[in-house]
């Protein structure tokens, strides 16, 4: 933890699952066994260890929203990330919100000094002592083994009000100098060993320190020594009977240790003499738990510290009202992209809803400021939250968009091209039949403190293009362009990959059983997405380097291609291209082929060869290292050639 947010993330965190776990100990109170009402602390334990908002996820109640909405009304717009859940003090506090940050890492340092202290002082109490007598170590012995445990070393010190253990690594057992001992008392202490209770002190304390001003963490770390102390007694009286058993209720009066109490390390993390009563109490209402019971406690253990460690992944964001705008902004900030396709999803949604909302929750921490003061600017005007993503024509929210040449620039770093439709044509020019008009822009996901930003590359630009599916490619946006040239023919290559995220939804109203339900694209984010299709196009052609004179006395050309990856060896018989006045074919292998009779003045490219094939979108698409092409021109005498095409560098087009 770094600022005041990350604690204040982390706190909260732990705090309802405190609250949670609080009622839960009271519904089973009597229904399961002390080890069990002593076992649950560790799920808070566990909470407390862990950093709060990992990976975007929260625990029953989605408290970075409240962190956020606090930030804001400071006028703080940075990301809060709890990567460990220790505080550090990165530099000397300069603002309010860091000095105050400052106060409480000084509590977390008085309160381990204390405690430090505290054993110190203890320790050197004991290093005055003796080795306790042959008699009171052969009664410690013969105790030990009947719980089938080895016994520590035993010292007499004077002035200690009664026994306890000492020490995580070597302990001792410490008992009162010419003070009889009952056996009940050293079987307690010798079972708080057993259970290595001075460890489970450290951690409390220390859990205790780091949350001092937090009341209820600190009533819990209270409790649960409490229980620690009835799941110890519990253990006691399931060794006696009878009268032993009031017995060991009177001899509870003269186990308290106020001078030593909560000193970590030691079995004196008894609250002192305040839960007495308590214990007491339970002492009376003993009994025996069936045998199965463990297994059910270790059951809902096991189920609630999963449920609860997991989390939830927030997925969506409060959609603004007139009286939920800086709900949902906060909502926004709070919900991260945890995944590149979902970076790439929220962005382009944000784009065509015109949404800043949806920007927000992708927008790198360096924009977060100057998008929200945009809102500010707008909250008045009563267009907030929209949003002015540079695109000049209002974009065809039900065409989707797509993501053309996706590439990994590194482990932490994506590059791609989006695409959408505009519904207008630009500039006011007027629409054509079988035209489509596109808006793309070139993109970066990357990793930001453990969450998925998107950054554009460019501004928005206009494409003219015939109306097709783009899922299955564009000749008018760019794609790896590969080369190869033969006699007086450049011969290209061209390969696009599409990306896509199914966000098809079916509507529902009353007229489904009559007509059948249709589908329309929701433009709502899924920031933890994946990619759910991906395709790649292979398109080549050839370009005559020649005069007209020469074009025209060619009939026919015809063309085959095959890509090569590395490693794989060169393919020696390509698929030729079919006969006819026109044709062409390919497979899902990447070859294609094609032929095209020409007529005089044609030229001087010819668009032949082409296909496409989809491929898995979770894996790493790998380029062709160059492709085969197999090239035959009627009129010229010559039999087919064939010419390598090799990618040109830094040429996308």
């Amino acid at each position: 933890m770094y600022d005041l947010w990350g604690f204040l993330l982390q706190t909260l965190t732990a705090s309802g699952v405190a609250l949670l776990l609080l009622a839960i100990k009271a519904l089973f109170k009597d229904k399961l066994p002390p080890k069990w009402q002593f076992a649950v602390w560790g799920v808070l334990g566990v909470i407390l260890l862990i950093p709060a908002g990992w990976n975007g996820r929260y625990t029953l109640i989605h408290w970075q929203v409240v962190v956020e909405l606090i930030k804001g009304a400071v006028g703080d717009y940075s990301f809060s990330q709890v990567y460990f859940p220790i505080p550090m003090l990165t530099g000397i506090p300069t603002t309010f919100i860091e000095w105050i940050f400052a106060v409480y890492v000084i509590g977390v340092v008085v309160n381990l000094t204390r405690y430090f202290v505290s054993y110190v002082h203890l320790r050197s109490a004991l290093s005055k002592g003796r080795v306790a007598s042959d008699e009171l170590i052969a009664r410690v012995e013969n105790i030990a083994s009947q719980i089938n445990m080895n016994p520590c070393r035993v010292i007499s010190v004077q002035g200690l009000p009664s026994a306890f253990v000492c020490g995580v690594l070597r302990p001792v057992l410490a008992v009162p100098d010419n003070k009889a001992i009952d056996d009940k008392i050293l079987l307690h202490e010798l079972l708080h060993l057993k259970s290595r209770d001075t460890v489970w002190s450290v951690l409390i304390c220390a859990l205790r320190c780091l949350h001092w001003c937090n009341p209820l963490i600190v009533y819990c770390a209270g409790c649960a020594t409490n229980d620690m102390e009835t799941r110890c007694d519990q253990l006691v009286l399931e060794h006696l009977e009878g009268e032993e058993r009031r017995e060991y209720g009177h001899i509870l009066l003269s186990m308290v240790n106020e001078r030593f109490a909560k000193t970590p390390g030691t079995t004196c993390v008894n609250n002192g003499g305040k839960h007495i009563a308590e214990r007491i109490e339970a002492i009376a209402r003993f009994k025996q738990y069936p045998v199965g019971m463990g297994l059910v406690s270790i059951c809902v253990l096991v189920l609630l510290t999963l449920s609860l460690v997991t989390g939830v992944q927030a997925s969506t964001v409060y959609e603004p009202d007139n009286n939920s705008v800086w709900l949902s902004l906060a909502s926004a900030r709070s919900t991260y992209c945890t995944t590149p396709a979902g970076a790439f999803d929220t962005y382009a949604k944000s784009v065509l809803d015109q949404n800043g909302i949806y920007r927000v929750m992708c927008a790198p921490e360096s924009m977060q400021e100057e998008i929200i003061n945009e809102f500010k600017e707008k909250e008045e005007t009563g267009i907030f939250p929209s949003w002015d993503c540079g695109l000049n024509e209002w974009p065809n929210t039900q065409s989707g968009y797509y993501i053309y040449n996706l590439k990994q620039c590194d482990k932490d770093t994506y590059e791609g091209l989006l695409v959408v439709k505009v519904n207008y044509p630009p500039n006011g020019l007027p629409g054509e039949k079988g035209k489509m008009y596109l808006a793309v822009q070139n993109l970066r996901v990357e990793k930001e403190n453990g969450r998925w930003v998107a950054i554009p590359l460019e501004d928005f630009h206009s494409v003219e293009a015939s109306d097709q599916n783009l899922e299955w490619g564009c000749a008018k946006l760019p794609g790896v362009l590969y080369t190869g040239e033969v006699d007086d023919f450049r011969i290209t290559a061209k390969v696009q990959t599409i990306y896509t995220v199914d966000s098809t939804m079916q509507s529902q109203n009353d007229f489904n059983f009559l007509f059948g339900s249709s589908s329309f694209f929701d433009t709502t984010p899924k920031p933890n997405t994946r990619f759910s299709t991906a395709g790649i196009i292979h398109s080549s052609g050839v370009l005559h380097l020649g005069s007209q004179e020469e074009r025209d006395l060619i009939k026919r050309i015809g063309l085959s291609i095959a890509p090569v990856y590395s490693g794989e060896e060169r393919p020696t018989d390509l698929i030729q291209y079919l006969g006819g006045y026109s044709s062409g074919g390919s497979s899902n292998l990447g070859n294609s082929w094609g032929s095209k009779s020409t007529k005089p003045g044609w030229g001087p490219y010819i668009e032949l060869a082409g296909g496409g094939t989809t491929f898995d979108s979770n894996r790493k698409f790998i380029l062709p290292e160059f492709y085969v092409a197999e090239l035959d021109v009627s009129g010229d005498g010559e039999q087919p050639k064939q010419v390598d095409l090799y990618p040109q560098e830094g040429v996308t087009e």
